[in-house]
């Protein structure tokens, strides 16, 4: 018996090593830093070269874990992680995305004078959080990794101390942050006061056997579900995202728009297709469809009076979250397919986007407007073209990546007769394209009477921006690739 249980324990082991490598790696760095920090101060110079190029190492072992992980399709730790195949290429994306933002974060990080290494040891407390959250079958255990991720949001979004702007981002994160936690906490007893367990297998058997209603359980998933989307950043739930990403150091704001996305949106699809699939017809499907619409229209409309860039990416995001709600009201394959495809593209997108306002960040301490683009196309033909064809993407406009994203999601809508949500989306998408196109005619057709002078871009900028647009781009001429992934990351909610 002990010789089964101990082989049992080194399944478990096996099955979350890339989790237990980042912990590992998570102490040993805070631990190094701190011994290393009085020898930095003595000499007058930065830990943060040294530890952002350790950090990057970290991710990429990290990465050659996940994809070389030989547990697959089980459940561990007494039924509180899953291994999958969902799970595999999920913990993929998010940390193929923060190596990105780790990539892009030296430079940035030296011209905004933040000296504390601690940032690095957080970013890779992002990718723990978000693995184990992507791997959680539990309701508490889901809890944990998404307080674990919030706390450590609220400390990087109040990183700048000496901006006002910061610090009022990270208090109003911090305080409706809690309010979504409680809710998220309230769904969890209110399920676990009807069912008797916290566990999404055994909640997906109790519910395909409930014969009569329960009011009770359909407020305590109403609860679950707000609590998702207030971390999604879908409307009505939005009201932090615009002042967060505004506030917040610009690195902080690509990790926020880029990263944590694709980790939620699975412990949604788990709650929604897998835990509670016979009540999506009375609950997830009017939630996500309003949730879609209301998304869409502030989007769309939001960001055409606003000058600041942050704020019209921000806005810009909640469109693009409103999307992902409308693929997800389908309750279907293709629908599923379409909000993997979409969230594949817009993480890359986004990725470039941030990485960009990265490079124009020096010209302006406090903010960044859209006329600081002005002349940057003159002066860097290459970039100022591909940076174009990238907000061309994400306005939807035909051939780029962006456009067979939103087409996924317009089939899926049509083949599940949702035809006025389709001529809708539709029409927010035609509206928020003019803010994209905005940018565009600033980049291009604006003159300016003095003389602009643009900092050099760094090798790491450069390589982060080359290949997230070569990829987005190369979707062109074949998409399949990720349209077949996504169709393998749909079966494992809907076979």
């Amino acid at each position: 018996m002990n010789k089964i249980n101990s082989l049992l324990f080194q399944n478990d082991i096996v099955a979350l090593l890339p989790e237990l490598f980042l912990a590992m790696a998570f102490l040993i760095i805070l631990v190094h830093g701190s011994f290393q920090v009085v020898t930095a101060i003595s000499l007058y110079t930065y830990l943060t070269p040294s530890i952002s190029r350790l950090t990057l190492v970290v991710l990429f072992l990290s990465l050659i874990l996940v994809l070389n992980n030989p547990v697959i399709n089980q459940i561990v730790w007494n039924a509180t992680f899953i291994t999958d195949n969902v799970g595999t290429w999920s913990k993929f994306m998010v940390i193929s995305s923060m190596f990105f933002c780790v990539l892009v974060s030296e430079d940035y990080i030296f011209l905004a004078r933040i000296r504390a290494y601690e940032i690095f040891v957080f970013f890779i407390g992002i990718c723990l959080s978000l693995c184990l959250l992507i791997s959680s079958y539990d309701l508490i255990s889901i809890y944990l990794s998404m307080e674990f991720l919030s706390l450590i949001f609220y400390t990087l979004a109040t990183w700048k101390r000496d901006s006002g702007f910061s610090a009022e981002a990270g208090l109003k994160y911090f305080i409706l942050g809690s309010l979504a936690s409680v809710f998220f906490l309230f769904g969890a007893s209110l399920l676990y006061f009807v069912m008797g367990t916290t566990n999404l297998g055994s909640l997906a058997l109790l519910f395909e056997d409930l014969t009569s209603s329960s009011i009770i359980a359909h407020l305590g998933l109403l609860c679950l579900g707000s609590a998702l989307l207030f971390k999604l950043g879908a409307a009505p739930y939005h009201m932090w995202v615009v002042d967060v990403y505004e506030g917040a150091p610009t690195l902080v704001s690509l990790i926020f728009a880029a990263v944590p996305k694709f980790a939620i949106l699975v412990v949604l699809c788990r709650i929604a297709f897998i835990s509670s699939w016979s009540l999506f017809p009375s609950l997830w499907g009017g939630l996500f469809c309003t949730c879609g619409i209301l998304s869409l229209f502030i989007g769309c409309l939001g960001g055409l009076g606003e000058i600041k860039i942050k704020r019209v990416l921000a806005y810009s995001g909640i469109g693009h979250v409103g999307f992902l709600c409308l693929g997800l009201s389908c309750g279907s394959l293709e629908g599923v397919q379409s909000i993997f495809f979409y969230l594949i593209v817009y993480m890359l997108t986004a990725v470039f986007t941030w990485t960009y306002l990265l490079h124009l960040q020096p010209l302006k301490k406090n903010c960044l407007s859209l006329v600081d683009s002005v002349g940057l196309a003159q002066s860097s033909p290459i970039l100022g073209f591909i940076t174009c064809l990238m907000f061309f993407s994400l306005a939807g406009i035909p051939p780029f990546g962006g456009f067979f994203a939103k087409v996924l999601v317009f089939v899926a809508l049509i083949d599940g007769y949702f035809y006025l949500v389709a001529i809708f989306a539709v029409f927010t998408s035609v509206i928020s394209a003019f803010y994209y196109l905005r940018l565009i005619k600033i980049l291009f057709f604006e003159k300016t009477h003095t003389w602009v002078f643009f900092d050099a871009m760094s090798k790491s900028q450069a390589l982060v921006l080359g290949l997230t647009s070569f990829i987005v781009l190369a979707l062109i001429f074949n998409p399949n690739i990720f349209y077949l992934l996504s169709y393998k990351l749909g079966l494992t909610f809907l076979i």
